[in-house]
């Protein structure tokens, strides 16, 4: 990996006489395919590895190797809930909101491709199948859970859709670099989408996240969030914080990577012990910040309901003078 394309590194070794390239991944997960830059001159075989095993060859380091390879179409490596290295956070600028909003499956999906007017060679076998990745992967994904969400209750709103999704994620995505950190909302949102749970939602939250954006020190400052429910029973929800503090765990993750550690309270925030949201009907919940240190107050606030109903959503403001 680097700053050049893969078809950039080919050509280089090709150049110093290579007869193969290894490529060794730079973040955490499995490889990904490499994407040829158009430009030929690139046609020696190469492959990537994952960091770790190019760690453990690394260490190796044998004058001379072999590799045999057995080919599978398709294979689970057990990476998965990795944020890949190349996703995209938050907050927005100038109002430093909360984005994204949640997470999904983004690397090494297998996509249909067109090949209407193309050659036999597309997209490399005819089969008008190859992996991508990005958030041309992610956003379909996002995109056809609320499709599905959609079959199986007509009558739901854009709003409640969105809160489904989000609310009822699954706070379960590490850092890109060890693969084994817990990462901030401005990175992950909510979690990664969890359209099972999702589609048994009984309560909606909007908005989805408490974006304070800037806050200035020693002033409270106070948002909103109101809680629907359907139901013809009330429901009442026990509140709860998680904190989330950055930590680059002794330089060994890049502070970019947003990684950092979790913990029960945050004194910088103030949520009722409980609420109840009554049948057929509404409330509102009030979050409030303040924080006497220009610092990033950041993390999750808990709604733990009757049976499987538990929900969260972000918090996040950028407090200074």
């Amino acid at each position: 990996r680097g700053a050049c394309t893969f078809s950039t590194k080919v050509r280089n070794a090709i150049a110093a006489g290579a007869l193969g390239v290894v490529v060794i991944n730079n973040v955490a997960g499995d490889p990904i395919g490499m994407a040829k830059d158009g430009l030929g001159g690139d046609d020696l075989p190469a492959v990537m590895i994952s960091k770790n095993d190019g760690a453990a060859l690394r260490a190796a380091n044998p004058d001379d190797a072999s590799a045999d390879a057995t080919l599978h179409e398709f294979v689970s490596t057990g990476n998965q809930d990795i944020l890949a290295g190349f996703s995209s956070q938050g907050p927005t600028t100038p109002d430093m909101l909360i984005k994204p909003d949640l997470t999904s499956v983004g690397v090494n999906v297998l996509s249909s491709i067109t090949c209407v007017g193309k050659g036999s060679d597309c997209p490399g076998d005819g089969s008008g199948w190859a992996f991508f990745q990005g958030t041309s992967m992610s956003t379909p994904h996002i995109a056809g859970s609320a499709a599905v969400l959609l079959g199986l209750h007509p009558t739901w709103s854009p709003a409640q859709v969105k809160s489904a999704l989000v609310n009822r994620a699954d706070l379960v995505v590490k850092d890109a670099i060890t693969g084994l950190h817990d990462i901030g909302p401005t990175a992950q949102g909510a979690g990664r989408e969890n359209l099972s749970v999702a589609a048994d939602a009984t309560t909606w939250l909007d908005p989805v996240s408490a974006s304070f954006g800037k806050v200035a020190v020693g002033h409270p400052t106070s948002l909103n969030i109101t809680l629907s429910n359907p139901t013809g029973s009330p429901e009442t929800f026990t509140v709860s914080v998680t904190k989330f503090t950055p930590d680059t765990f002794g330089g060994t993750v890049l502070s970019i990577y947003d990684a950092g550690t979790l913990s029960s309270g945050d004194d910088r925030i103030t949520v009722p012990g409980s609420v109840t949201v009554p049948a057929n009907g509404s409330t509102t919940m009030t979050v409030t910040v303040n924080s006497s240190n220009g610092d990033v107050v950041q993390g999750w606030i808990n709604l733990d309901g009757p049976g499987s109903n538990d929900l969260h959503f972000a918090y996040y403001a950028q407090v200074g003078k």
